[in-house]
């Protein structure tokens, strides 16, 4: 929130994406008028490309990209199911892959844009039971 916040204060037209589209839909409200919320769960690589042209028509080019999706799946190593390492790294690493891959389709045609990808500390140190947060957070 702080983020789309600082944007939108910037004169950005911002795009709120998350796989609750009601929450999405609550933060670009709570920015006002000009900002949009998404339902898009990040991992997935249709919803992704369709989110990206949602946005594109209306909302406009795409030209900063702020990656800031995240989420946690804690356990001890031999204790973390598949299921659960997978989604991690859905969300984390391959969710930030996609939406690089599409958005900057429309900034390498416009010759300019930014990406942003938001990471943690814990992908360069490491904390007990998260091997797999730690994983996609140094990717």
């Amino acid at each position: 929130q702080a983020i789309a916040t600082a944007l939108h204060c910037a004169g950005a037209k911002v795009a709120v994406l998350a796989k609750n589209g009601a929450g999405a839909q609550a933060a670009a409200r709570a920015l006002g008028d000009s900002a949009r919320g998404y339902a898009c769960d990040v991992g997935d690589a249709a919803q992704v490309e369709t989110v990206v042209a949602s946005v594109e028509r209306e909302v406009g080019p795409i030209d900063i990209l702020v990656n800031n999706a995240g989420t946690r799946r804690d356990n001890l190593l031999f204790r973390i199911s598949d299921d659960d390492w997978d989604a991690v790294l859905q969300t984390n690493l391959k969710g930030v892959f996609l939406m690089m891959k599409h958005a900057a389709r429309g900034m390498i045609k416009r010759r300019a844009g930014r990406i942003i990808n938001i990471t943690s500390v814990v992908g360069m140190a490491g904390n007990a039971g998260q091997s797999n947060y730690s994983a996609s957070k140094a990717g």
